[in-house]
């Protein structure tokens, strides 16, 4: 699951003598919101965790066409092995894990739907370098790049002797006359929101027919943005990851107008700018790959409908240096219980006491592991593999489903929703032909020992044996909602729901923060099912020996019995909810 929208950074924590890998965190550039505003859950004392009974190789072993504890195992050894490096979009360790996927579909018998006849719909994924060298003249006065102004962009840019005239404020402003914008650029204002800067930075902004480009005035409070978006980084270059801007700082703009802000109006014209906006731009050099397959449906009319089943592959790939595993395990079980979303807590003497207790009596059985690799077993291996095995479960019944399946495992999920993001505004189907999607995201875990999330009111939330969270579910239809409701107790499942990171304003927002989201904004019904969050959370510890395979087996049966269902009914999941935006920010 995705830290939030940008992208995680490690930091580290040392106590005493030991050294252990802090939490991968956003960076919170655009963060206009004290973090004190936000429920912080509370790390919970608790006696030592015992040792786990499984190994940390296991020989793989031939699956069979029912979802089984034994063959989620096998896959996920496979999947989170240290050889695919933490499965980082646009690294070879990414590359290889699209290959495992792509071949266990082929072997499976499913038809390919990616590009050109192949199971890979691959991003147009580049990295870029801005040169210091860049400059933006306004008037005569020159501005100071990464303190007064920046620029997002998939190439350079350059305006020479361009007029701007003012817009209004972003969102708000009404259309200028194609006369008053021809050939300038034109300048918004970004209101003072975490919503507002982030739409700016991440989101679709229209530029006005016949414009040069826009400028965006970024609030001193979110002057964050312009390390963001000029550090060297990689991206998708493709326009519904948002087109080129520009932006510069609120104390920049007497360079631009002789009027201050609040006193302009829309249609005034500032200064003649020459901005050279230079980037070095090359290919990455491992493609980041959707994996795309589809299982026919029976029914000749119903089989141009589809059930979207999907995960995301990739994960945050390696650390800088080699930390020491055990070390990382017990401090963030004590410390940072939900892993990645406690990144602040770094502890006191007495919980400090106590990791190194629990540390000294671990060292008597088992000798120091230096690690230094992300594995996500959890985080989406589970749910990577979860989708294979209802694929086999799927293509091996002697009479499929009505509709047909559609099985995405997304790429750069971790990354911004990369993948679905791009699957969805290239869809290899008809995006309308989707009838619902069912999103795997992080679930093997849920125990009554894990953090799993919070209330929105900032209590503690813990698993159990039952335990699985479900997002997003009568958001747009209440009949798929009621559908899962029912799959699981007429199947006998009985899974114990939990509802509470899905309330509406929940300072977590993970409605927002996995690939459903992406089919969602375009008005697919869409279910997350996750097990919630835990101490092992974007962690070096998140590695296979750790899931509970039993538990997994039963998550992954009952989403089967919904795909299954969605399948076979008569009709599509009816949509009687508000739709979003899909060119505005997500917020739950």
């Amino acid at each position: 699951m995705s830290s939030v929208v940008f992208r995680a950074v490690q930091r580290t924590a040392s106590f005493g003598t030991l050294v252990v890998a802090g939490a991968m965190t956003s960076a919170a550039v655009v963060s206009v919101v004290s973090a004190q505003d936000a429920p912080k859950p509370q790390p919970v004392a608790t006696a030592p965790a015992p040792r786990t009974a499984l190994p940390l190789k296991l020989a793989p072993r031939p699956t069979k066409s029912a979802i089984t504890a034994d063959d989620l195992m096998t896959r996920l050894y496979i999947f989170a092995d240290d050889s695919l490096q933490g499965r980082d979009a646009g690294t070879e360790g990414s590359f290889k894990a699209t290959e495992l996927l792509a071949r266990e579909a082929k072997r499976l018998g499913l038809q390919p739907a990616g590009d050109s006849g192949t199971f890979f719909q691959t991003l147009p994924l580049k990295s870029k370098k801005v040169d210091p060298m860049s400059s933006f003249v306004a008037g005569g006065a020159s501005l100071e790049l990464g303190k007064e102004w920046g620029f997002k962009s998939g190439s350079s840019m350059t305006f020479n002797d361009t007029p701007v005239v003012f817009g209004g404020v972003m969102g708000e402003a009404a259309s200028l006359p194609a006369d008053q914008v021809a050939g300038k650029l034109v300048v918004l204002t970004v209101p003072l929101s975490q919503t507002a800067v982030q739409q700016a930075v991440e989101g679709d902004v229209d530029v006005p027919a016949g414009a040069a480009g826009i400028m965006l005035v970024v609030p001193p409070q979110a002057a964050g943005v312009f390390g963001y978006v000029l550090r060297p980084s990689v991206f998708v270059d493709d326009p519904a990851f948002g087109g080129p801007r520009l932006f510069i700082g609120a104390g920049a703009m007497s360079k631009l107008f002789t009027s201050p802000v609040s006193a302009l109006k829309a249609g005034a014209i500032g200064a003649t700018v020459n901005i050279k906006a230079v980037l070095d731009v090359t290919p990455s050099p491992f493609a980041a790959r959707n994996v795309v397959a589809i299982l026919p449906g029976s029914d000749p009319k119903l089989k141009n409908q589809y059930v979207a089943v999907g995960a995301h592959s990739d994960h945050v790939g390696m650390s800088r240096r080699a930390v020491d595993h055990d070390s990382v395990l017990i401090f963030n079980r004590i410390v940072r219980p939900g892993g990645a979303e406690n990144d602040d807590k770094m502890g006191n003497a007495e919980q400090f006491s106590q990791v190194n207790a629990e540390l000294a009596e671990m060292r008597k059985s088992s000798p120091t592991r230096r690690d230094s690799i992300f594995n996500g077993a959890d985080d989406d291996g589970s749910g990577s593999v979860a989708v294979q095995e209802i694929a086999e479960l799927l293509s091996t019944m002697k009479v499929k489903p009505k509709r047909s399946t559609l099985f995405v495992w997304h790429v750069g999920e971790e990354k911004g929703l990369w993948g679905s993001k791009f699957f969805t505004a290239h869809a290899t189907v008809s995006r309308d032909s989707i009838v619902a999607q069912l999103n795997i995201d992080m679930v093997g875990r849920g125990s009554a020992t894990d953090l799993t999330g919070t209330s929105k009111e900032g209590q503690d939330l813990r698993g159990g044996p039952d335990y699985l969270q479900l997002v997003g579910s009568r958001r747009l239809s209440t009949e798929l909602g009621d559908l899962v409701e029912s799959v699981n107790k007429s199947k006998k499942h009985n899974m114990v729901f939990d509802y509470g990171m899905d309330a509406n304003d929940h300072p977590m927002n993970i409605y927002c923060r996995s690939d459903h989201y992406e089919y969602a904004k375009w008005g697919v019904p869409v279910t997350f099912f996750t097990t919630g969050g835990h101490s092992a959370y974007h962690q070096l510890t998140d590695e296979p020996q750790y899931i509970d395979y039993p538990h997994m087996e039963r998550v992954a049966k009952l989403i089967a019995d919904v795909a299954l269902d969605l399948g076979n009914r008569a009709g599509r999941p009816v949509v009687n909810q508000p739709k979003l935006d899909p060119r505005g920010t997500c917020k739950q």
